[in-house]
């Protein structure tokens, strides 16, 4: 699992008792949830802002770190990031141990607020629309947690980003069949551009049938405010997301072997579905090391 560090949890909770939001909390974050399930994208205030992170924040920087994670074992890095659609900062607190410049583009004010509570005043955010962000700079990495999913113009916006970028691009995606359109969006448009694909994918074009998407899960423990604020019972809640990073060279994707569903756990033997550079392949395994393995992995 990968919690949010402890000092953010107590941050989150004292804003929420600071601004007198803490009664209201639970109901703010249902109408946050409901209006991002009917897509309706309005700024928010700074109280909805603060049920925002605390709702959903220990998800998204579980993913963010997960991802981080895949990308770090397979001996890559970068030393310059502009984390577009920043929110309130998971992927800057998901940084916080590596020398990185970090820079951000968010254009909500109250998320803007909420991000420099918990990461600090001297942070560079731009508060521009990313759309309208004008920057003469370029960054070996750009990253989009979450945020192509929320806009109309994807394609110009995903030009936008890979025109930014010098070594990598990041796309996270809620893992739905509408988070994967996104991804195989960018998948398309990457190609055009000639960037390639680094992870998890082993194929430029996905192989996957058409009913079915790429996506992967992600356990993450639920503190007793968290489950408060949802009204679950369950300790911890399972995220599903899609992502891929992308590379400017040319990789050796067509090597990976990622695991792209739950393993399926016989007796002797454990069933991997796994996407392979000759497509998807079904594979049966019998050995102990691989009783280990989980949905994400490398097979």
């Amino acid at each position: 699992m990968f919690d949010l560090p402890e000092e953010i949890l107590v941050c989150l909770d004292e804003l929420s008792e600071t601004y007198g939001v803490g009664k209201n909390v639970s109901k703010n974050y249902s109408e946050l949830s409901e209006n991002y399930r009917n897509k309706s994208f309005k700024e928010l205030n700074f109280p909805q802002a603060i049920a925002y992170a605390q709702g959903r924040m220990p998800a998204t920087y579980s993913v963010i770190k997960y991802v981080l994670e895949r990308f770090k074992n397979i001996g890559k890095n970068f030393s310059n990031i502009l984390d577009v659609g920043a929110g309130v900062g998971a992927l800057k607190i998901a940084l916080r141990d590596c020398e990185v410049n970090y820079e951000a583009v968010e254009k909500s004010e109250a998320m803007r607020k909420v991000f420099r509570k918990l990461n600090g005043e001297d942070v560079k955010i731009c508060s521009d629309d990313f759309r309208k962000f004008c920057c003469k700079n370029r960054y070996e990495a750009v990253f989009a947690s979450y945020f192509v999913n929320e806009i109309k113009d994807k394609k110009s916006v995903l030009k936008k980003i890979f025109a930014l970028a010098e070594k990598y691009v990041f796309i996270l995606e809620p893992g739905t069949p509408n988070g994967y359109k996104n991804i195989l969006e960018a998948k398309n448009l990457a190609t055009e551009l000639g960037w390639y694909p680094l992870l998890p994918c082993a194929t430029q074009s996905c192989k996957l049938l058409e009913k079915d998407w790429c996506h992967f899960s992600i356990r993450l423990a639920r503190t007793r405010r968290h489950a408060s604020l949802k009204n679950a019972t369950l300790r911890y809640e399972d995220e599903k997301f899609c992502y891929v990073i992308f590379s400017k060279k040319e990789t050796k994707f067509e090597n990976n072997n990622t695991i792209i569903k739950k393993p399926i756990k016989k007796s002797g033997h454990i069933i991997f579905d796994v996407c392979t550079g000759n497509g998807i392949q079904r594979v049966v395994r019998t050995d102990k090391a691989s009783k280990k393995l989980q949905w994400g992995d490398q097979l």
